[in-house]
């Protein structure tokens, strides 16, 4: 299995974080790998009210999750647009077939730098004996931030359902099905994800946070001169360029 060095920086950050259990503002930096491009860098803040996923800084495209309103905004900086997701209950969408599911422990890693004087831990994660997805994982680390990604996952699988009924039957991989609509967000009950990846190379792996980063509320305001719509006017047409 083919994937990008897994590495920490453990700076004074995590050392204050280890001794604060109110939810405060966070910044993290991940490197992200993707089949057939380099490596790049992206940036995920977190605060109790929203999460915003960018590139950084001077980064003017940036998913906004409204954690309060329950609702995910993209915005695109060259199309002016801000496209919602909102999310939706349902019940009776089911996997076509079984998805049988297995997480393998592997362990603490012996090498890898502690954190909050806990190793992180490799888990590997099957569907029907196939390995769909590898995770490092430290429990108990930033547990709001966790919460945030869950939150975040359910609105994402939830609106996969929706739109499950016009998946062609040649594209029922276990793997997505599992990742992406039946059983998203799994390995999130193991703790933070620090380093993440699956067997066609895409992954992604913590370089550093800043758990005292107090946030420019600037970053949490959408542009009020984008044309606004949401994905269920963009699947019913509704929405003109």
């Amino acid at each position: 299995m083919q994937h990008f060095k897994f590495f920490i920086v453990i700076g004074v950050s995590l050392l204050l974080a280890a001794c604060n259990n109110k939810p405060n503002d966070v910044k993290i930096m991940f490197i992200e790998q993707e089949p057939g491009i380099e490596p790049y860098q992206t940036r995920l803040v977190v605060t109790e009210n929203f999460m915003r996923f960018d590139d950084g800084e001077k980064s003017q495209d940036f998913m906004l999750y409204d954690r309060k309103k329950n609702i995910i905004y993209n915005v695109n900086a060259d199309e002016r647009t801000v496209m919602s997701v909102a999310v939706k209950k349902t019940t009776d969408v089911k996997p076509p077939f079984e998805l049988k599911q297995e997480v393998k422990n592997l362990g603490a890693l012996k090498d890898a730098p502690k954190i909050q004087d806990k190793s992180p831990s490799h888990y590997q994660f099957f569907v029907n004996n196939m390995p769909c997805y590898d995770v490092v994982a430290v429990k108990g680390l930033l547990p709001d931030v966790v919460k945030a990604m869950q939150e975040l996952q359910e609105i994402l699988s939830s609106d996969s359902k929706l739109t499950f009924s016009t998946l062609p039957a040649d594209m029922h991989d276990g793997c997505n099905m599992s990742m992406s609509t039946f059983f998203a967000g799994q390995h999130l009950q193991y703790g933070f994800p620090v380093h993440e990846w699956t067997p066609n190379g895409t992954g992604r792996a913590l370089i550093d946070f800043d758990a005292e980063y107090v946030a420019d509320k600037k970053l949490f305001v959408l542009p009020e001169n984008y044309k606004r719509y949401s994905i269920q006017d963009y699947r019913e047409g509704k929405v003109k360029f």
